[in-house]
């Protein structure tokens, strides 16, 4: 399987959350940290941790949201399940490892490592480095949370609690309208109360090949990610 044939995938994923711009790795994760900074100060007086340090609903769900997302930017390790309804079904597991690396693993069989601008595509049982920096091609996994993206997000409001994976959490859902209306969605968001991070995400699309999209997190700070043995 060539990588041309994967980036679709990755594509989808985003398309999962608004956003369909494919930017350079190691770029996205530095404006990522620059755009938790803008969104701290512009949330600045919105409380949504208690005196216990747990996440709380602020009164203000867009600022809830968008500390949230300043949260999940700020991890330097999780690993995420992605399964996909439509025209092109999708089944997904990928780990990231601050600060450009990801491995990513398809139903298929297929395994890709992103270090940075290198790629590493397992064939068989063998391992191949891409030529060239087609890294800069494949999107940042955590960029439905920088400060861009969550431009396109409108009708944030908090539903309620639920507990999911033996998580308490609060439930929030917004539209994601996505940069010239791709990948527009509903959206709902389970924050876990403990850390607010995000542990589930589930969109319904108004269009394209996508219908639906289940994503859900667990984060772990110890993940590495080497360049694989050929």
């Amino acid at each position: 399987m060539k990588l041309r044939s994967l980036l679709p995938l990755f594509a989808l994923v985003f398309a999962a959350l608004g956003c369909s711009m494919l930017k350079n790795v190691g770029s996205n994760g530095q404006q990522g940290n620059s755009g938790a900074a803008n969104s701290n100060s512009s949330s600045t007086g919105s409380k949504s941790t208690d005196s216990s340090g747990q996440f709380t609903p602020s009164g203000d769900p867009r600022a809830d949201i968008e500390r949230m997302a300043d949260r999940f930017l700020s991890q330097k390790g999780f690993r995420t399940k992605m399964t996909g309804t439509g025209e092109t079904p999708l089944k997904m597991e990928a780990e990231y490892s601050a600060p450009d690396r990801f491995r990513v693993k398809t139903s298929n069989g297929a395994e890709t490592v992103i270090i940075g601008k290198d790629v590493y595509l397992k064939v068989g049982d063998k391992w191949q480095k891409m030529p060239g920096d087609i890294g800069s091609s494949v999107p940042d996994l955590r960029k439905s949370f920088d400060e861009q993206s969550r431009k396109w997000l409108s009708d944030v409001k908090y539903i309620g609690e639920e507990t999911v994976n033996g998580k308490p959490s609060l439930v929030y859902q917004y539209h994601n309208k996505g940069p010239g209306g791709v990948g527009e969605n509903d959206s709902k968001v389970w924050i876990a109360k403990s850390d607010g991070l995000p542990v589930k995400i589930e969109a319904t699309y108004t269009s394209g090949n996508l219908k639906s999209m289940l994503i859900e997190y667990e984060y772990d700070q110890s993940i590495t990610i080497e360049p694989p043995v050929k």
